[in-house]
């Protein structure tokens, strides 16, 4: 090894810091198929029979339905089971429905599932037989006997003799009518308990040791619209009669997760809740902008959230208390953390409805810490107006959020260094914007921040969590999986790595031996035009004084290259018309590192600057709302690089004016904590990101050193830092071995925890 491989890690003596106790934490909302089809160990798709057109374009009641003769169902909405579940299906035999569920049911040699479902006869009973089936024949079967009269809820165990996948069969006999409703497959456990959530997917939630959960989101919070925000009450209780709602992500809310289980799945896992509630007003995002709840309607939507807390904490001879009691739980759910709103748009109407349901809480419930929200990125207007609101009213604590290129994450590991004192930071959703181990890295660079800094940052969840292969919306995700398989990222290893082994005790650290990695301009680049959804055509060109040709783009061409320039001294004039499409254009100017300017970004909503480092991009500046690019209507368009400042007029108007960050990189970054273990001795643990070409030598310097000492160190790294990608397992996974404790290998592309502790 040569002297500029080998660093040293000097950790110092503790100075009274305890590191924050909740800090690690998770995020779970309903978007990628999270829930139904994932967490939720439902094997049915739309066993309500509630799809529907305003879930998505072309979706029904019979939507994952099947019948071997399609004019014996029937879809009838008069005297359903219950008003939140209107829809059935009338049955005439002889008839087979099937459903698809999710890529089919999945069996296993002995394995039980119980059937359930709401029928309703004529006037002399009815048996139905119900099959597990493949291609390959029967994979379990059974018969239920359906009472005459009204509703009856009928169920069955059925037990798998194989190995296989197949759909449910509900066979109708001829010369009966049967009405069908709320029909669930689930798996059983060992005492045939029908279970709540998927085992694998729990226990890769659980494998992470989470001090929290937050839930239901995220946008999935305050909705798309009043009629859409996630109302807590109409989500527990049976099944069959919780209210079900489109989903903001385009999809179906069955609400079989719904609190209740929400507060299970907290249990299970041994994590505090932390549920967010909307501040009284809809997602911005909502066609015509964010709407608040009416006036004369807040007084009973804040007694709605403090319910919330006294069914999660009331004893059971409160209302609310005595509703979860009769549920199944008796014991309160220990809530501490509540979090108000997501995103918001800072406008007068949001600090209003804020403003008294914070009170209302604070004045109810001191003991519970209330989060507030400070916008969509980790700066820009809303995020200004957010943190001076939360100033100005003392909230305890905000949520940031950030998705970033890991660039920014490398270049921002002591953020939070600078704060001004006043609330704490919750950071609830942050990701560096791929499934490479590249990304995983920067986020371990930057926790690592988050952990050595635990007077600002309290919290923090990786968002998001979950996505079914083949039905995501979002990437990068921490988790994917299909029906059988779990699929982990890069990202989820790092997070366990962090979760599963914790100091209590702050350690400051310094580095011998490393730089930081500088940031500079590209020396060299071009200009290209595209334009993903639109078909649009380019004159009046002027790039660097030099005319050029009149060029089109079309959604799914190549992108047109106009011609090289300095990204340092460079400007691009054109008028750009639209011929077809939705959607506006984008200029592209630079090398490996470059810019893109959206003209339209968004639903065609707003402008937008980009920049793309290794291949991953990053909003810049903006977004900013616009009209939008309309069809036969041109837009002169200016850009104007100078240096790291970078301008950019649109129809004359000055809409961007910045400069590009050229902070360094910490590429290498060390932090440490100490604990007491359970033989009274001090262990140590230390975390290092080498997130470089380059192979090093750590060694490692105690200020209060123990005795001889072994580490335990696990370590995640790759000879690639741009392996993994979305929907497959990630190709790097931790090793684990034992070594001696005074010196650490840190390979290329890695990431280390080493626990060191004196030679028993």
């Amino acid at each position: 090894m040569t002297a500029h491989e080998r660093i040293t890690i000097d950790v110092g003596a503790q100075q009274g810091v305890e590191v924050a106790p909740d800090l690690w934490g998770l995020f779970i909302e309903d978007l990628n198929d999270a829930l139904d089809g994932g967490l939720n160990a439902e094997c049915l798709r739309n066993g309500d029979f509630e799809f529907n057109a305003a879930d998505r374009d072309g979706w029904d009641a019979l939507t994952a339905w099947s019948a071997d003769v399609a004019d014996r169902v029937e879809v009838r909405t008069d005297a359903p089971i219950h008003p939140n579940n209107a829809h059935y299906l009338r049955l005439t035999g002889p008839v087979t429905l099937v459903n698809e569920g999710w890529d089919g049911t999945g069996t296993s040699d002995g394995q039980g599932f119980l059937l359930s479902f709401f029928a309703r006869a004529g006037a002399e009973p009815a048996r139905l037989t119900v099959t597990i089936g493949s291609n390959g024949g029967s994979l379990a079967r059974a018969q239920v006997m359906v009472p005459a009269g009204g509703w009856h809820r009928c169920e069955t165990t059925l037990t798998a003799v194989a190995d296989g996948r197949g759909r449910l069969h509900i066979e109708i006999p001829a010369g009966l009518v049967v009405d069908l409703d709320h029909v669930s497959l689930r798996p059983t456990g060992p005492g045939g308990e029908p279970l709540t959530f998927r085992p694998d997917l729990l226990q890769a939630l659980k494998d992470l040791s989470p001090s929290f959960i937050r839930f239901p989101g995220g946008c999935v919070a305050h909705g798309l619209g009043l009629d859409n925000i996630y109302h807590w009450k109409t989500t527990i209780g049976p099944r069959h009669e919780r209210a079900q709602i489109p989903n903001s992500w385009g999809y179906h809310q069955s609400r079989q997760i719904g609190y209740l289980e929400y507060f299970e799945l907290c249990q299970a896992t041994g994590a505090t809740p932390l549920p967010v509630v909307a501040a009284g007003v809809c997602c911005q995002n909502y066609p015509g902008g964010a709407q608040a709840i009416a006036d004369d309607a807040m007084d009973a939507y804040i007694q709605d959230v403090l319910d919330l807390i006294e069914f999660a904490n009331g004893s059971a001879d409160t209302l609310w208390g005595a509703r979860r009691a009769a549920l199944g739980h008796p014991e309160p759910f220990r809530l501490r953390y509540l979090g108000l709103g997501n995103e918001d748009e800072i406008t007068d109407d949001f600090r209003d409805r804020y403003a008294r349901i914070e009170d209302a809480v604070r004045g109810r419930h001191p003991e519970i810490c209330v989060i507030g929200t400070v916008g969509p990125q980790p700066f820009g207007p809303d995020f200004e107006a957010g943190w001076a609101f939360a100033r100005a009213r003392g909230t305890a604590m905000v949520d940031e959020h950030g998705y970033r290129n890991p660039r920014w994450f490398h270049q921002n590991v002591d953020r939070y260094r600078t704060y001004e004192p006043g609330p704490q930071v919750y950071l609830g959703e942050y990701a560096a914007r791929s499934n490479t181990l590249r990304s995983a890295l920067a986020e371990a660079a930057y926790m690592i921040g988050l952990e050595r800094n635990p007077g600002v940052v309290r919290l923090a969840s990786y968002a998001p969590l979950l996505a079914r292969v083949g039905h995501a919306q979002w990437t990068p995700d921490l988790i994917y999986f299909t029906a059988t398989e779990v699929l982990p990222s890069a990202s989820y290893h790092v997070q366990g790595m962090f979760s599963r082994e914790r100091g209590t005790r702050l350690h400051p650290v310094t580095l011998g031996g490393v730089e930081p990695e500088p940031v500079t301009l590209p020396e060299t680049g071009s200009v290209r035009l595209m334009s993903q959804g639109a078909s649009v055509d380019y004159a009046d060109i002027v790039l660097d004084g030099l005319v050029r040709h009149p060029v089109t783009t079309d959604p799914g061409g190549e992108p047109v290259e106009l011609g090289g320039i300095d990204p340092a001294a460079a400007t691009l004039e054109l008028t750009a018309t639209r011929r077809a499409g939705d959607e506006g254009f984008v200029v592209e100017l630079g090398g490996d590192s470059y810019l893109q300017v959206h003209v339209g970004a968004w639903q065609n909503r707003s402008t937008l600057v980009i920049r793309g480092d290794d291949g991953i991009t990053n909003d810049d500046h903006g977004p900013l709302h616009w009209h939008g690019v309309r069809t036969g209507i041109p837009v002169r368009v200016r850009v104007r690089l100078d240096g790291a400042r970078v301008r950019v007029w649109i129809d004359g108007e000055l809409r961007h004016d910045y400069e590009q960050d050229l902070r360094p990189e910490h590429r290498v970054v060390a932090g440490a904590a100490s604990r007491t273990a359970a033989d009274g001795t001090t262990e140590y643990v230390i975390r290092v990101v080498n997130a470089h070409p380059t192979a090093r030598v750590a060694t490692i310097r105690l200020a209060e050193p123990l005795e001889q000492t072994v580490a335990t160190v696990t370590t995640l790294a790759g000879a690639n830092p741009d392996e993994g990608q979305p929907f497959t397992a990630s190709p790097v996974a931790p090793v684990v071995i034992t070594t001696g404790g005074d010196t650490v290998d840190l390979p290329p592309w890695s990431f280390v925890t080493a626990v060191v502790r004196s030679i028993p």
